[in-house]
Parts: structure tokens; C-alpha cells; sequence
């Protein structure tokens, strides 16, 4: 309630000057010809007292400030006095004011809260329920008769399990336990989906009831339904399209239209044509290793390629992973010895991940098998050549390293030859959703496990976030919400705290910019195709499952030019 008005209410007609009862706080009243009653001045007083047939009579008075009877705080059903006296910050009184004026104000400051509550109610475009501690139906706007087709005079009093499954009461639910629900996707019929808040309503402590708010989402369920089932289709037709091409582009596999990656696409291709040393650069999940294996299979596709996560190994089985070893080397080895991985690459490519992890004491025995092409298993006395291709990948800054002494100034030429800085998702904001919707794709597959919906908020989420562990992470929690998701919904309560942040707000796109996210999604995955066949439009339209004119009419729709 907002706070009253006190200073209107305050009387002064008296003078406590000299007043011989203040320390009692009592006030000294006389009845006037009016029949009002009024505090004497301190003459008056004195005067009255003189005359025997003036009737006078005390009334005690509670002292407070002004704030504290703004908030009406000092009032309560057992308050004995029929007036307060309000002093002033150096406890100076500067009038009282009388109950019946106090509960006067506050009866028209209800009547104008009222007001205000009723004018909102019949303002709101949403649904707004309100339900009294027994059940029973206290307020329903015009927005719920149009979600729910109940008028209000056949619900307000009545108990609302009348006209909804008890199951389906999400306020019911959140009155009993006093649990609050935001942005919730709720089915209160089996015909209708809404997005529902809900609120228990507190007095004293006590719950008395609840609010629910709820927006009607049914036609953006059925839009994103669509949508999923077309992402789905492009998304398998994609997959085939992809197995076909790898024999012909490999890097079909990574994923992701933007600039940034397409320059990282082209700068790979070409170093893929010769067999020099290539250094990938790159935080931790951007896809080095992708990138590595397109890179082999763009020129030595039927040849080996082997990884080793040089992070993940101590320093004393290094050597034995790379090298080898013979028969009898060390205790506790295959009795047969080992083949290393330089070997086993044979003339492929050997991916060394995480090389700047290595200690100085094994960079230099790297750097000597770069230079001389040659090197001897762990035990062993006879000298084997290289003959494989040097991919090295870290997520550390080598310049630093170098600078620093943590890394070897010769070694990081010798596989710096030609470096490739792959970019963090972050700086490729535009691939994010082809990548989730591929994900979502995957992940359904993988858990068998249909997507019906993605609440349209969770993009806004997605493209705002930082995205620090790259791909890895997206993929990760793509994985994580759809193994969590209830009935195939994917809602932003799957989201971790850290990309849900203190987003409050709901963001429903309309059914136009639904629709617009479809149609850029659709001619992004066409003319992927149509790049794929070379502009070829029957072989276009048998790979995405739709005739000829089809396949027209969708490029005259989406504006595709250039293949004629």
C-alpha cells in the first residue's frame, strides 16, 4: 500500500506551550456550541479551569514521528489512544492527528488503489488469474476469456478445478508449496500451450492465494515444430550430401557459414596441397583436430593419420608413444615391444595436439627428429626414417612462450612453416545457430530422443554468451539439454546459470520472424547443395527430396541468384 498522506491530516488548532500534562502525553479537550471537541490553548486552559460550569475532559495521545505513521506500522486492532501526536525530528510536537481521519484517509487511498488495480486488470492483453486460498476464482482478465474461452461471470467465485484438471493447476501448485515459476511452458489442455508465471500471494506470512500469469505460445509451438521438422529433413539430407562430398571436399565437415571460418577454410585448403609442417592455432574446443584431419584428407586421404595428445602423457612415456620401443626395453612393457607413432603414421600425417605442453627436455628431442628426418625407437639401434607429415595444434600463446624460455625458439619455427589461427566461436557469432541446430539434429539421433520445441528465448542466450570453451562447450550442452528435456521441450530452464545469467525477460519472436529464421536457415542448406552439384538444380532437388519446380520456386522465394 502506498503511504498516506499524514501532513494533510495534522491539526494544529492548540498551543502545548506551558502545558502542565505533556509529560503525562495527555491532551486537555473542550466541548464547543458545534459539539466538536478541540485542544485548549494553554490561556484557555488556565481560564477554563476557573469556571466550574465548563466541562473539560482528557484524551491520551501515542507520540510518533511522521515516518513512522506514513507506514501506518503503529497501528494495530488492540491501539487504546483516539488520537496521535506527531513530533518532528527534535521531538518538537507539531499537531495530532485523530483516528477518524486516519481510517477516513486510508478508506480513500483503498478506494484509489482499487481503482488503479481494476483500470490494469481490464488494461493487460495476457492472461491474469487469481485464485483465493480455497480455490476459488478472485479475478480473471479479458486476456484469459481469450485464451481459455471461459467468460468471467462462468469462473470469478467458483473453484477453477472446475474447469481445469486438477494436474494442470500450475498456481494451485505453487500456492501449496509457496514455489515460484518463471517463463514456465505449461499445458493446461491438451490443445493449448501458454507460457506461464506464477506467484504465491503472501500476507502476514501466511499464503492466501495465487497469480498466474500466461501468454498463449500454441501457434509458436506449432511454427517451431515446423521448423525442427525441417531442420531434421535438411539437417539428414545434409548428412547424406556430406558422405557423398568428403570423398571431394573434405572440409564439408566443418561446419559454419561466416567469414571469419570460410578464410580459415581457404587458408587450409591450400596448405593442404603441400606436405610442409602446419601449426593450428586456437583456444580449446574450435575444432583443431577438424581441421587437421581435413587437411590430410584433402591430400593424403588413403594414408594413416594418427593423433597424439602430447598433454596427456608424462614425460617418461612420451618418448615410447612417439618412438616406440624393442622387446625387453623396460619392465612392466609389451614383451614384444611397441611401434611409435611416427611409425605407425608411416606416409600420412601425425597430429601432435597440445604441443605446447611439452617440456623442454622432450622439445629438443622432437626438434631433432624434425631436422634430421630420422630417429631411434626407445631401446632400439637401428635408425628409421620420417616419412610422415607434421600437424602441430595448441591452444597456448607460442610467442609468449617463447619469450619466455617455456618453449623452444628453433622447435617453434620448425613447425611454425605455415600456422593456421582457427576463430572462437565468439568471433563467429553468425555460425552459432546452423551449429546448435546441427547438434540438436545429432543429439536426437544419438539419444533417440525427438526435439518438439526450443523456446525462442534460448537464441537471444545463445548468441549472447561468451562461449569460452568454443564448439566443445556448445556441443557439450546441446548433448546436456536434450538427455534433460522433458517431452522433447527444450526450455531455458536447461540452460546452466552462467548462460541463463539473470535474464528475466521472455523474448517470443512473432510468427513472421519464426518464419524468417526458417527461410534463412532453408536457403542457407540450398545453396549448400546447389555449391555441392555445381550449380546442377535436378541433382540439387533429388538430394533434397523435392521435385524441380520446387526447388525454383524456393529459390524465387528466398532471392537465390547465380545459378543458372
Amino acid at each position: 500500500m502506498e503511504l498516506l498522506n499524514v501532513h494533510k491530516l495534522i491539526r494544529t488548532d492548540f498551543c502545548f506551550e506551558g502545558d502542565p500534562h505533556w509529560e503525562d502525553r495527555t491532551i486537555v479537550f473542550h466541548s464547543t456550541r458545534e459539539n466538536e471537541t478541540r485542544y485548549l490553548k494553554t490561556e484557555e486552559y488556565l481560564f477554563y479551569t476557573q469556571q466550574k460550569e465548563m466541562e473539560l475532559y482528557w484524551k491520551k495521545g501515542f507520540k510518533c514521528s511522521i515516518e513512522a505513521l506514513e507506514d501506518v506500522g503503529v497501528l494495530n486492532e488492540d491501539f487504546p489512544y483516539e488520537l496521535i501526536i506527531v513530533i518532528d525530528t527534535n521531538r518538537k510536537i507539531i499537531g495530532y492527528v485523530t483516528l477518524k481521519d486516519l481510517a477516513r484517509e486510508m478508506k480513500d487511498r483503498f478506494q484509489n488503489l482499487e481503482a488503479y488495480f481494476h483500470t490494469i486488470i481490464d488494461t493487460i492483453d495476457n492472461s491474469v488469474s487469481v485464485v483465493d486460498r480455497e480455490g476459488k476464482t478472485i479475478v480473471w482478465t479479458k486476456g484469459a476469456e481469450n485464451i481459455f474461452s471461459i467468460q468471467k461471470e462462468d469462473i470469478l467465485g467458483k473453484d477453477m478445478k472446475h474447469f481445469f484438471p486438477k494436474e494442470m493447476l500450475l498456481n494451485e501448485e505453487s500456492m501449496l508449496t509457496g514455489k515460484t515459476y518463471r517463463h514456465h511452458l505449461h499445458k493446461p489442455r491438451e490443445d493449448l500451450f501458454v507460457l506461464i508465471s506464477t506467484n504465491p500471494v503472501v500476507s502476514n506470512g501466511e499464503i492466501i492465494g495465487a497469480v498466474a500469469a500466461e501468454t498463449d505460445v500454441t501457434s509458436h509451438v506449432m511454427m517451431n515444430r515446423e521448423l525442427l521438422n525441417a531442420s531434421s529433413k535438411i539437417q539428414q539430407l545434409q548428412h547424406e550430401v556430406s558422405k557423398l562430398n568428403d570423398i571431394r571436399d573434405p572440409f564439408q565437415r566443418i561446419k559454419g557459414s561466416s567469414s571469419e571460418i570460410k578464410k580459415a577454410i581457404s587458408l587450409a585448403k591450400k596448405m593442404a596441397k603441400t606436405k610442409e609442417n602446419v601449426l593450428l592455432l586456437g583456444e580449446t574446443g574450435v575444432g583443431k583436430e577438424v581441421f587437421a584431419k581435413s587437411i590430410h584428407d584433402e591430400c593424403q586421404g588413403g594414408k594413416p593419420f594418427i593423433a597424439l595428445n602430447c598433454g596427456a602423457l608424462s614425460p617418461a612415456l612420451f618418448e615410447s608413444e612417439l618412438f616406440g620401443y624393442e622387446k625387453g626395453s623396460f619392465s612392466g612393457g609389451d614383451p614384444n615391444g611397441k611401434i611409435g607413432k611416427v611409425e605407425l603414421a608411416g606416409e600420412g600425417t601425425l597430429l601432435l595436439d597440445e604441443v605446447g605442453d611439452l617440456p623442454l627436455d622432450l622439445q629438443v628431442k622432437l626438434l631433432r627428429v624434425l631436422e634430421n628426418k630420422s630417429y631411434y625407437s626407445v631401446g632400439g639401434l637401428t635408425l628409421k626414417s620420417v616419412r610422415c607429415r607434421v600437424i602441430a595444434a595448441t591452444n597456448k600463446n607460442l610467442d609468449a612462450m617463447v619469450e619466455n624460455g617455456d618453449f623452444r625458439e628453433d622447435l617453434y619455427y620448425r613447425l611454425n612453416t605455415l600456422s593456421i589461427e582457427i576463430p572462437p566461436l565468439r568471433k563467429r557469432k553468425q555460425d552459432i545457430l546452423e551449429l546448435f541446430h546441427l547438434f540438436i539434429y545429432e543429439s536426437s539421433l544419438k539419444y533417440d530422443c525427438d526435439v518438439h520445441y526450443i523456446a525462442p528465448q534460448i537464441t537471444q542466450l545463445l548468441l549472447e554468451y561468451d562461449w569460452k570453451g568454443n564448439i566443445r562447450e556448445l556441443k557439450n550442452l546441446v548433448d546436456r539439454m536434450v538427455l534433460l528435456s522433458e517431452g522433447g521441450y527444450i526450455m531455458p530452464n536447461l540452460l546452466p546459470e552462467k548462460i541463463a545469467g539473470s535474464a528475466e525477460t521472455t523474448f517470443l519472436p512473432s510468427s513472421r520472424e519464426l518464419e524468417k529464421e526458417m527461410n534463412q536457415y532453408e536457403k542457407q542448406k540450398i545453396l549448400e547443395t546447389l555449391e555441392s552439384e555445381n550449380g546442377n538444380k535436378t541433382e540439387a532437388a533429388k538430394r533434397l527430396g523435392i521435385t524441380r519446380a520446387t526447388l525454383y520456386n524456393k529459390m524465387k522465394k528466398l532471392n537465390i541468384d547465380g545459378f543458372r
